[in-house]
């Protein structure tokens, strides 16, 4: 092997950013700086050696998964950093990502894995955390690209791997990250301290914080709460943190050389990738998502329950639930959506009109023909006279096909993007008749498509009515099929006794 994975590793939202945003900024940069001056600068990322572990796509141009993983490693700040505090010194994966690139189509989707997703090592046949597969393959990635192979099917073209100090500096290069907080939020153990609400500013510091914290807190009622989803939380503000760093990125270099320029130097000095991807490459694909929309990255996460083995507190793969996502990073979901299937569209149903049982009724008529029920509740308004079926954006064609199959029809209901839940894998919420974002069943965020019985209600049908012959305008061409669903015990607190609460990304700022 020509290089190990000792040298200098960036930060799980540099992966994100380089690998797609960055590719906005290198085309930029091409026509601001002239071609040899960005292939240079392109020639200089490290890479490792990993050609016998990838895949190959069998043609030109065909879509590629990019393995993304930020390592929890904090060899490059300071002695007296903060971060560096208790550390260990072991190798692990602080974050996973897959990132999906269609260069035909210009079109990026990004499936976040929770570190605590319990897996199979079939080499040592065991199994264990997905976040300590770097640390066994010695520092390497080879195990983790087999795990994704074997458990997953998902193959793995590319790889990318940052560390934290290079997502400081990032985030220095952009100036800062503007996000916003309905509430003052802490971490005690990521040293996260946001004290005012709305939108703040991020500097580097408080962004590496803000992205790594495990134990997010709001303040609410004057009361600390804590976010019960942990790690499933954390990839929802990490999934919004990028998009809204890839915004920051590509306005700043579009509008100032300059900054361009040290977003490029920042970016190219903290990254490190597989031998396979040539300079080249990236050049390629930089102009070709050169107009790329960070709005239109499609986010996804995997379902997942909670679980304990030997004391150890896991997370469990949905694997049913989870087939629709994974086939999309396989690359063997359907283009065409009258290819649609029930198996293929995980539903929420949820009661609206108050009447006991429904939700259970209405979820039982819906698997009966198929579709998987990933969660049924009660919706956080009761006494609805139309049957509803809601949908992020990106997924109308898969809640067109639902209210197929009912039999008195359905109104169809958009969450619009910016609001926190229009991106498939946010939390779906109710917006009240006053535009505010509130939780729906008392604040436990649901995903995906969304059945809202009404009193109109009149069962499913027993195969679904035909598709009308003109189609409606859809945000994304690709139907996506995300689940993020989470059980967790209804008494489930943060460790500490705290009251629990699970937060929603929030509106643009």
């Amino acid at each position: 092997m020509s290089h190990k994975v000792s040298k200098p590793r960036r930060t799980w939202l540099q992966r994100g950013i380089v690998t797609v945003g960055i590719l906005s900024s290198v085309a930029i940069a091409t026509t601001a700086f002239g071609l040899g001056y960005v292939y240079r600068k392109v020639s200089r990322i490290p890479r490792v050696e990993l050609s016998s572990v990838l895949d190959n796509p069998q043609d030109a141009g065909e879509p590629e998964n990019y393995l993304i993983v930020g390592i929890d490693n904090a060899d490059r700040l300071a002695e007296d950093d903060p971060v560096r505090a208790g550390r260990d010194g072991l190798m692990r994966s602080d974050t996973i990502m897959v990132l999906r690139i269609d260069p035909a189509e210009k079109h990026a989707a990004l499936l976040s894995l929770p570190r605590d997703l319990w897996v199979p090592y079939a080499q040592t046949n065991d199994e264990g955390r997905i976040n300590t597969a770097i640390q066994r393959g010695d520092g390497r990635p080879d195990v983790l690209i087999q795990v994704l192979n074997d458990y997953f099917g998902i193959p793995i073209h590319h790889y990318v791997q940052v560390d934290f100090r290079g997502f400081r500096d990032l985030v220095d290069a952009v100036g800062g990250v503007p996000v916003y907080f309905p509430y003052p939020a802490k971490d005690d153990n990521s040293g996260l301290a946001i004290f005012q609400t709305g939108c703040v500013t991020l500097d580097a510091e408080q962004a590496l914080a803000y992205a790594r914290s495990r134990h997010y807190e709001e303040e609410i009622d004057g009361d600390w709460k804590t976010d019960q989803s942990s790690d499933l939380g954390r990839i929802r503000r990490q999934q919004d943190f990028i998009r809204r760093a890839l915004d920051r990125a590509v306005s700043k270099g579009a509008r100032n050389p300059g900054t361009l320029d040290k977003l490029l130097n920042a970016a190219l000095d903290s990254v490190t990738v597989d031998d396979d991807l040539t300079t080249g490459d990236i050049l390629d694909l930089a102009q070709r998502f050169r107009e790329f929309d960070p709005d239109g990255l499609e986010t996804y996460s995997v379902p997942v329950e909670r679980d304990f083995v030997g004391g150890a507190d896991i997370l469990r793969l949905l694997e049913a639930d989870a087939e629709p996502t994974l086939a999309l990073f396989r690359g063997t979901a359907p283009a065409d959506p009258t290819e649609l299937s029930p198996a293929m569209i995980p539903l929420t149903v949820l009661n609206g009109t108050g009447m006991p049982g429904q939700a259970a009724t209405a979820g039982d008529a819906l698997a009966s023909v198929g579709f998987t029920i990933v969660r049924r509740g009660d919706d956080s308004e009761v006494g609805r006279e139309r049957t509803i079926v809601r949908y992020p954006t990106g997924q109308r064609e898969a809640a067109e096909y639902v209210a197929r199959w009912l039999v008195a029809g359905a109104e169809l209901e958009e969450i619009p993007a910016g609001d926190g839940t229009g991106a498939p894998g946010d939390g779906v919420q109710v917006i009240d008749e006053d535009g505010e974002v509130t939780g729906g069943d008392e604040g436990v965020g649901v995903t995906g498509v969304v059945v809202v019985t009404g009193a109109d209600w009149a069962g499913v049908a027993s195969t679904p009515a035909p598709a009308p012959s003109t189609t409606s305008t859809s945000s994304s061409s690709t139907t996506s099929t995300s689940s993020t669903s989470t059980t967790l015990p209804s008494d489930f607190t943060g460790g500490d006794g705290s009251s629990t609460t699970e937060t929603t990304v929030a509106p643009d700022c």
